[in-house]
């Protein structure tokens, strides 16, 4: 059944001439499946089933509406889907007077929400009232109404909660804070900076000792405040050098003056290249700074192989025999294959052959990118023979790289592949022959539409459409070879698309204008 089939039952009276029968268990049924099915705007047709007769039906609506409510997943969700539900002041003394507390509170909740003044005020000021963390969040949304008698009942209430046993669930809420500033007129910065103070002020040796139990987005909410009133504490620093999100550890980086050397090394060798790269920005005026810099050469990190040599240029260092050192003693190898290329050290072009078929994708990647610049028949010769690579990443690259030199053998190739392959080699095959495009590759582009596996005829069908948006801007005509297979290849296709009708309508249809 459809939801307003579900609605339709809800609306029946409870027993006519026709209905004699009580029909309670068929609205309950109903009140289940929305609440299965449903979405929260459905709020607005059953909050008069909050107050029926029937405990049971009011009962079972109450937790449906619990259910759609917490269906919301957007902070401009809640206003959005529940501004217009019809909730009067009576009702809201009602909800209390018949729903438990937990029930209760959420209808005050939705309630505060509603698009009438009235209603959102009386629901605040129960909400401040009802000693429970859930009302938080929604005390907060309200501190930016735009109601002033609204705003000072919510700001009343939130202080009500600014106590050691709700410390957690302010913390949980502070992004909401910060959404309200960035989306509302209200200065909420006078409010905020008091909740701020509480927590990271008068609370700060309970939130540095449960630091890390907190979810990433509260960590680095918690550590930014943290960090704008930091103190010589060295636990507080190790917590921010030891955390897992690089956001945290750069904060250490504003306050680099309290590092010490240990500190220092253990920034130098973090996983961020940004923190990396920012660490050896605060050193730069040191005397030593030369001897620093240059095991930074070879880094993963181009921005900072890019400082280093910067730094470095007027030792005349040569760089390239550098990086082709390191390779030949197998040290620094991703940084100095791509260090090779950056500086364009031809002559070297044998070291980076060495680690083609290196055991480890990235670096097999890696070398093949630096043979592209550095010695490009070769890498070509490499390309060729892996087009079809078990390794995703590797045929990646090589798709790009034949791309722009299509040879005839090349695309050969790819048809094979193709022929014979699994479905991802076929989508690899296909997405070269996109590429590619032109006059070339459209006859590959139409058998992929014909293929066994439906997955790979969506490909080609999404290609074909590509190809076609592209068609206007080919200004060269096709050769006569490319002209005749492209034929051939349509009217096969094409009688193949007629007998198995695997799409609505034929793909290839009208396409035969453009072989004219």
């Amino acid at each position: 059944m459809e939801i307003w089939q579900y609605l339709e039952i809800l609306s029946r009276p409870k027993k006519t001439w026709f209905f004699s029968k009580d029909n309670t268990e068929e609205k309950i049924d109903a009140l289940t499946k929305i609440a299965n099915h449903g979405y929260p705007s459905l709020i607005y047709n059953l909050t008069e089933f909050l107050k029926d007769d029937n405990k049971e039906i009011r009962e079972t609506a109450c937790n449906t509406i619990i259910h759609l409510f917490k269906k919301i997943d957007t902070k401009k969700g809640y206003y959005g889907s529940l501004k217009h539900i019809s909730i009067s002041k009576s009702d809201i003394d009602f909800y209390e007077a018949n729903f438990p507390k937990e029930q209760y509170i959420e209808l005050l909740a939705i309630s505060s929400l509603n698009g009438s003044g009235y209603i959102r005020e009386k629901a605040v000021k129960n909400l401040s009232q009802v000693d429970d963390p859930r009302a938080i969040q929604f005390l907060i949304y309200r501190l930016a109404d735009w109601v002033l008698q609204v705003r000072q009942s919510a700001q009343n209430g939130l202080y009500n909660y600014k106590t050691t046993d709700y410390l957690n669930s302010l913390i949980e809420n502070l992004p909401i804070f910060e959404w309200l500033q960035k989306v509302e007129r209200t200065d909420l910065s006078g409010v905020y900076q008091d909740i701020v103070e509480f927590i990271v002020s008068t609370n700060r040796s309970y939130v540095i000792e449960n630091f890390e139990k907190y979810p990433d987005k509260l960590r680095i909410l918690l550590a930014r405040h943290i960090s704008s009133s930091f103190t010589t504490n060295s636990q507080e620093l190790k917590l921010f050098l030891t955390d897992k999100h690089f956001l945290i550890r750069n904060l250490t980086i504003h306050h680099f003056d309290k590092l010490g050397q240990e500190e220092i090394k253990q920034l130098l060798n973090d996983q961020s290249a940004l923190i990396r790269l920012k660490t050896l920005y605060c050193l730069k005026d040191q005397n030593d700074f030369g001897t620093t810099i240059k095991k930074f050469l070879a880094d993963n990190s181009a921005a900072i192989r890019h400082f280093a040599r910067f730094t470095l240029k007027q030792f005349n260092m040569d760089f390239a025999k550098f990086y082709n050192d390191n390779l030949l003693n197998n040290f620094q190898v991703i940084g100095s294959l791509s260090g090779l290329a950056e500086v364009e050290g031809k002559q070297y072009s044998e070291a980076v052959k060495l680690y083609l078929n290196d055991k480890k994708i990235r670096v097999k990647k890696t070398a093949f990118l630096a043979l592209c610049k550095l010695d490009a028949e070769s890498a070509y010769d490499f390309a060729f023979v892996n087009m079809d690579s078990p390794y995703l990443g590797i045929r990646n690259v090589i798709i790009e790289f034949v791309s722009q030199i299509p040879t005839k053998d090349t695309l050969l190739k790819a048809t094979h592949i193709y022929e014979s392959g699994n479905i991802d080699l076929k989508k690899s095959m296909l997405k070269l022959f996109n590429k590619v495009g032109g006059w070339t590759a459209i006859p590959d582009l139409m058998i992929g539409t014909i293929d066994e596996n439906e997955k790979i005829r969506q490909l080609a069908f999404d290609y074909l459409q590509i190809w076609k948006a592209r068609a206007v801007k080919l200004f060269t005509s096709p050769k006569q070879g490319e002209l005749d297979r492209a034929k051939l290849i349509f009217s096969y296709v094409k009688e193949t698309h007629e007998r198995k009708q695997y799409f609505k309508t034929n793909p290839v249809d009208e396409l035969d204008f453009y072989f004219r």
